[in-house]
């Protein structure tokens, strides 16, 4: 009998081992297969925001041009569609390049960047912008000089910062009445802002979040979808601003779960 038990216990015991062995490979695999998800979503999104910031600068050129050839029609369709550009990138505007941010899109602060241009040129009154907008270009090049380079990477806690700093900040401030009122253009920098925290959220952050909490994935999904519904109006007058700051806060509250799943800092927001 005695015999018995010890056979026993040491089969017990191997099994044990051999559990814990494969329950580590699994948890071992999981993780590696996080980190290269997280790592091509970086990759991806880093493409992503190279390639809206050329579509800034593209059109701040353009917009150079036209003003220099006294045509403010296609002045106005540049300054636009340079903004269209800026505005899709915004959740990483003001976290990695703050001074820059400040230099190209400072708000309400008019004194540099679009909104120094904006009032003007909405106006159809060129005469003064001419040294504006050759700064806006200057700090759109160096903008995206510094993003190129190769040894330039970006990392989740920042993007999560930025993430859900945005999505409140659409809820908060610009469910107001939005940041380009000469232009016209608020409810095209929400959509812009909005795409831009939906590729952000997709690339970046969706697929690692599904590992730890798919739920809480599905329901940030849903929510970007919901926000997403809302700005995609015809007009700010037919913008539901309550159930935008709401759907904006209530976004941010989210991001700040997902960020803690993730093992990322909770990220801070009422600031830009």
């Amino acid at each position: 009998m005695q015999i018995q038990i010890h056979i026993s216990s040491c089969v017990s015991a191997r099994i044990f081992v051999f559990t814990l062995a494969i329950l580590g490979a699994s948890f071992f695999a999981s993780g590696v297969a996080q980190a290269a998800s997280l790592a091509d979503g970086l990759k991806n999104y880093k493409s992503f925001v190279v390639e809206h910031i050329g579509v800034a600068l593209s059109g701040a050129k353009e917009l150079q041009q036209a003003v220099k050839a006294k045509n403010a029609k296609a002045a106005q369709t540049a300054w636009i569609k340079s903004r269209k550009g800026w505005e899709a990138v915004e959740p990483i505007t003001g976290e990695f390049f703050s001074e820059l941010d400040e230099a190209i899109d400072a708000w309400p602060d008019s004194k540099k960047g679009y909104h120094a241009i904006e009032a003007a040129l909405f106006a159809g009154k060129l005469g003064g912008i001419f040294a504006p907008v050759d700064e806006l270009v200057a700090n759109l090049a160096k903008f995206s000089n510094e993003l190129g380079k190769p040894d330039f990477q970006f990392e989740p806690q920042g993007l999560m910062n930025g993430l859900t700093k945005l999505a409140y900040e659409v809820g908060e401030n610009k469910s107001k009445g939005g940041e380009s009122p000469y232009a016209g253009t608020s409810l095209i920098d929400m959509q812009e802002n909005v795409e831009g925290i939906e590729a952000l959220y997709q690339m970046v952050f969706e697929d690692p979040l599904k590992e730890k909490d798919a739920k809480l994935a599905g329901e940030i999904h849903e929510k970007i979808e919901a926000v997403e519904k809302l700005v995609k109006v015809k007009s700010l007058k037919a913008l539901n601003q309550p159930a935008l700051h709401k759907g904006g806060e209530e976004l941010a509250v989210l991001l700040q779960s997902a960020a803690l799943k993730l093992d990322l800092n909770k990220p801070a927001v009422g600031e830009k």
